[in-house]
């Protein structure tokens, strides 16, 4: 089962870019429903790179000529790197060197897929999109890096959540 703030936490603190540890915090989680400026509070602190899950429970469903209904949660994975404001040059260098670690992110879930580790053997590597991002609290530039799983849903109905499972016609209001 693919865990994506803990997955993104091992990877925040095995780049050496970011460098995220327990007294040096360069990882953060969101939800897509946050605001920019709900994550800049959070920036507020760091300096340097950053790295900030997020993952908002947002799925899309296919139903591609199979039997079963296939769910496709959405993750995203920022890259963010402070930067003067004033400095153009310095900014595109910024969005540059996330690009450069968002590239490497992908390769380490694409190589944990091919290998079935951490639950990334369900990414949809066709899936991966990257849009440039900033600035973002104190003058943070870089990348987000949008993907989806693909996992089939069970059909099997939870008898702790109906009050009664043998028949529709049964259910009492």
């Amino acid at each position: 089962m693919y865990n994506h703030f803990t997955y993104c936490e091992k990877l925040a603190r095995r780049i050496k870019a970011i460098g995220h540890t327990d007294d040096d915090c360069h990882f953060f989680r969101a939800t897509e429903n946050q605001s920019y400026q709900e994550m800049a509070a959070n920036l507020s602190s760091v300096t340097g790179y950053v790295l900030v899950a997020i993952d908002g429970k947002n799925s899309g469903f296919l139903w591609i000529d199979s039997d079963s209904l296939l769910e496709r949660p959405t993750y995203s994975i920022v890259i963010l790197k402070q930067t003067a404001l004033n400095d153009i040059e310095k900014m595109f260098e910024s969005m540059e060197h996330c690009k450069a670690i968002a590239l490497q992110c992908i390769a380490k879930i694409l190589q944990d897929a091919r290998h079935y580790k951490d639950g990334c053997d369900l990414i949809d590597p066709a899936s991966f999109t990257m849009d440039g991002v900033g600035p973002v609290a104190d003058n943070f530039f870089g990348v987000i890096v949008q993907f989806s799983l693909t996992q089939g849903i069970d059909f099997m109905l939870d008898s702790d959540m109906w009050l009664t499972v043998d028949s529709w016609d049964n259910i009492r209001q």
